[in-house]
């Protein structure tokens, strides 16, 4: 099996991997909720997400298996971040939540962050993979 890790901001090469047989599945990361603020501030800088829909779309076609993850960072993500990316995505259990791990974060400034308590944290994944 062939699996491809992305963040979605390459519609086009994604497209041409799947149709290609090139890869088998799909983990995309979503950072945020799809909209510029919410996104910007998860990821750190501006990001075309039209592309990110493109990929999102391309996916949802089911030509590859697939699924979609955000990562939940405490003090960036509340849990209305985490259902209002559910409710866009529409993903059922397709759509993970990956607790935040602080021993190595991009941003130093996370390395003291509490991950959000795993039970919680299932509880909403619970909710957001109801949403089809």
């Amino acid at each position: 099996m062939v699996k491809l890790d992305t963040n979605g901001s390459n519609p086009r090469m994604l497209g041409q991997l799947i149709h290609a047989r090139g890869i088998d599945f799909v983990s995309m990361d979503v950072k945020a909720p799809l909209d510029s603020f919410s996104y910007r501030r998860a990821a750190g800088l501006t990001v075309d997400l039209n592309l990110i829909r493109q990929s999102i779309d391309l996916l949802k076609k089911g030509e590859v298996g697939y699924q979609f993850r955000m990562t939940v960072v405490p003090g960036l993500h509340q849990e209305e971040d985490a259902i209002r990316l559910g409710e866009q995505l529409r993903a059922g259990p397709r759509f993970i939540l990956q607790n935040f791990n602080p021993a190595n974060p991009l941003a130093p400034s996370l390395t003291q962050t509490r991950p959000y308590d795993p039970g919680f944290l299932k509880k909403i994944e619970k909710e957001v993979q109801q949403m089809v």
